[in-house]
């Protein structure tokens, strides 16, 4: 096909190059020439049937009936450049207007193979893969720190290092906050939005991150371990805390007594118990003054309630002497329904029916070939400081005795080092 009957031959004493504008012009039209032999192409290779309408599958509605007369309209094609850019606008315009996009095909999630979290992609897995592994693959360019992620990077960097602006303030309570989202989290405790609802109970949630904690209750995921005795968090704080059980490190210490803590809270408890004396708890009937508000109403409840009394047996006074009486009658009128043993109190009953029946094998030992089985965490723990590591986390400060609950030093403070207790607590303070 050819727009022009010009004969081009060598040494024909012509320009042997064009201008832009015809290079232009030119290009077009090579272009629609390669359109018209391609679908001359297409159209060949459809073999039609006595239907065409069925061989091409069209529907004779969608066909939009437009007047064909083989004429093309020429005029102004002396203008210039102007009149081959109305045809190449006028070819666009043909184009359909409404193309079907192929949807993507929705990726399932991917369950974890260690505590079957699930995940939207195979990027999300990777970063929840870590969780277990411990990777953390972005390391600080200004500290020692390193994160399992890059946003994790990107704030600690914007937090610590780097010098930021408090430009986002509450205008209810005056608080100043240095992102955007930071500030709208924050006006949902003004307002009590809960935008993130648990799907398997009625509580709601302010924000994401709560609601994520939540849901491990129901599901039961654990994706924070112990790196010593491989014990499951569902809390990476609680987790984090844990570690003090393996350390005999204690960097809290007493300025007036000298006694270290493991922990701050450790710490603030033994400044209230020993050291201070102010009691500012008075109670209401017998004018008796506390330290502290708990010690004031396990009080109340002993010596004031209508349940409390004085047993004539063994003259000391209980929250509930009835109850306390079955002690001395024998008295069990609270019967297992699984194995038929009696108990004195209903929370004995409760205690039994969760430790023997419900929940024995909860919590199971990983370690080597050990199969034993827990009720509760924390006597798979003592298991495992026993049995399995031989560590000692408790450490009396007077005899060096080792053991392995508080519980058990405590005791062992009150029975062996009472003397030498009272006389730390009435040491006068350093000066």
């Amino acid at each position: 096909m050819g727009f022009v009957k010009i004969i081009i031959a060598e040494n024909d004493g012509f320009p042997s190059m064009i201008c832009d504008n015809c290079s232009a012009e030119l290009t077009i039209s090579y272009a629609f020439v390669i359109k018209c032999e391609a679908s001359d192409q297409a159209l060949k290779s459809i073999k039609l049937d006595t239907k065409p309408e069925t061989a091409l599958n069209i529907k004779k509605e969608e066909i939009k009936e437009e007047p064909d007369d083989g004429y093309i309209d020429f005029t102004g094609f002396d203008s210039g450049n102007s009149c081959w850019e109305e045809l190449e606008g006028n070819y666009k315009q043909k184009k359909p207007k409404y193309v079907k996009k192929r949807k993507k095909s929705k990726m399932e999630p991917i369950q974890c193979v260690t505590c079957g979290h699930m995940a939207s992609s195979p990027s999300a897995m990777e970063i929840h893969i870590r969780t277990h592994t411990g990777e953390r693959p972005y390391p600080c360019t200004s500290c020692d720190a390193r994160f399992p992620t890059k946003g994790a990077l990107k704030r600690h960097s914007e937090t610590y290092h780097t010098e930021r602006e408090r430009k986002y303030t509450c205008e209810t309570c005056g608080s100043s906050f240095f992102r955007k989202n930071e500030i709208i989290t924050h006006m949902r405790v003004h307002t009590d939005e809960r935008p993130y609802p648990c799907p398997y109970c009625p509580f709601r949630f302010r924000q994401i991150a709560s609601l994520i904690r939540h849901k491990r209750i129901h599901t039961g995921e654990k994706p924070f371990s112990c790196t010593i005795c491989n014990r499951k968090f569902a809390d990476k704080t609680v987790a984090k805390k844990h570690l003090l059980v393996h350390s005999d490190e204690k960097k809290f210490c007493c300025h007036l007594c000298s006694k270290s803590m493991k922990t701050k809270t450790a710490l603030n408890v033994h400044m209230k118990h020993v050291h201070v004396n102010k009691k500012q708890n008075i109670c209401n009937y017998c004018g008796m003054t506390f330290s502290m508000k708990g010690n004031l109403k396990t009080h109340i409840r002993r010596k004031h309630s209508e349940k409390s009394g004085q047993c004539s047996i063994c003259l000391k006074t209980f929250s509930d002497l009835e109850v306390h009486m079955r002690k001395h009658t024998g008295e069990k009128p609270f019967v297992c329904a699984v194995c038929q043993q009696k108990f004195a109190t209903k929370r004995s009953l409760t205690h039994h029916m969760a430790f023997r029946h419900e929940n024995a094998a909860k919590f199971k030992c990983s370690i080597g070939d050990c199969t034993k089985t827990f009720p509760t965490a924390m006597m798979l723990e003592f298991h495992l400081l026993k049995q399995h590591t031989n560590h000692t986390p408790f450490i009396c400060q007077h005899c060096s005795r080792g053991f392995f609950r508080n519980s058990d030093l405590s005791r062992h403070l009150r029975v062996s080092h009472m003397d030498l207790q009272l006389k730390l607590q009435l040491k006068p303070p350093l000066t």
